[in-house]
């Protein structure tokens, strides 16, 4: 289920959103309309799992940033 090693796996999922993001800028509205309808859901689901991983990346940083206050007490 998992496509990369865990000790590269934000390397290699960053390179691989980086592909996708140039193909958006580089093709713009036309990027969306030539998508298959599998790489449309897919489109749709990395939107989704990017709002997910703001939201949790957030509740990591402000953790661990209290993390540091309360050791550093």
């Amino acid at each position: 289920m998992y496509p990369n090693m865990s000790y590269c796996m934000c390397q290699n999922t960053l390179l691989a959103l980086h592909q996708v993001i140039n193909a958006m800028k580089n093709e713009g509205p036309m990027f969306l309309h030539d998508l298959s309808r599998s790489e449309r859901e897919a489109f749709n689901e990395i939107f989704n799992a990017c709002q997910t991983f703001i939201n949790l990346a957030d509740e990591l940083v402000e953790g661990e940033e209290e993390a540091e206050t309360r050791s550093s007490k």
